[in-house]
């Protein structure tokens, strides 16, 4: 608990501080998303309900918040949750889609298009792994999630039409956990801690052996390191 409570605080602050990176990277990792948003055929019924409209207008503004995300979820409608979870996403509200989409299969077994709701879960955690970037201990935690939700998602959604976006996020998380692994390497090095920062790089290169980051620890190796 003490670890998700640190992760959240970061994620905020990352949010106030780095606003224009933020926003540029959760439009890169939700852009296909955002295609498929206006495709989705969920059914919505059309009531005289205050709430609803309430709920609806607040989205259409753009807004996004754990508060609204419970109210619309106290609607129990699938295509709103959708819509919310969604416009959450784009805001980097990952709390938020959580929220709308953990259990969304279990309370909404019928619901149109539910391989569209796991896809913007798996890509939740995938935004969680671009907000890391600068913290490489949590580029290793969120991206070690990120790469389990996607794997997941395409196990249990072979056919989806979404499981082509999949490859190139897995390469994304790759190529940045690599990279993580690399740079954490060099600062134990560094730091005095060689024999665990040689260990890590031998770990790079054979683990990520496809990245540039293992490029780059092989170099290091052949010229630095003893046998």
């Amino acid at each position: 608990m003490a670890g998700e409570a640190a992760m959240t605080i970061f994620f905020t602050l990352d949010l106030e501080r780095q606003p224009m990176r933020v926003i540029l990277l959760i439009m890169l990792a939700v852009g296909i998303a955002g295609c498929a948003t206006s495709g989705n055929n969920a059914r919505m019924d059309t009531v005289d309900n205050v709430a609803l409209v309430d709920a609806r207008a607040k989205l259409g503004l753009g807004r996004c918040d754990l508060e609204l995300a419970n109210d619309i979820l106290a609607l129990g409608y699938p295509g709103l949750e959708q819509e919310a979870a969604y416009t959450c996403l784009e805001q980097g509200q990952v709390q938020a889609v959580e929220r709308l989409l953990t259990d969304f299969q279990t309370r909404h077994p019928e619901a149109a298009n539910l391989d569209y709701s796991a896809y913007l879960l798996a890509l939740a955690q995938f935004i969680r792994f671009e907000l890391a970037e600068g913290d490489d201990q949590a580029r290793l935690t969120t991206g070690r999630r990120a790469h389990d939700g996607l794997v997941a998602f395409v196990r249990q959604y072979p056919e989806s039409a979404y499981r082509q976006e999949v490859a190139p996020r897995l390469e994304a998380l790759h190529e940045g956990m690599a990279s993580a692994e690399y740079d954490l390497a060099l600062a134990d090095i560094e730091a005095g801690r060689r024999e665990l920062g040689v260990k890590r790089l031998r770990y790079v290169v054979q683990n990520y052996s496809r990245s540039d980051a293992a490029s780059s620890a092989k170099q290091w190796l052949q010229q630095r390191a003893t046998p």
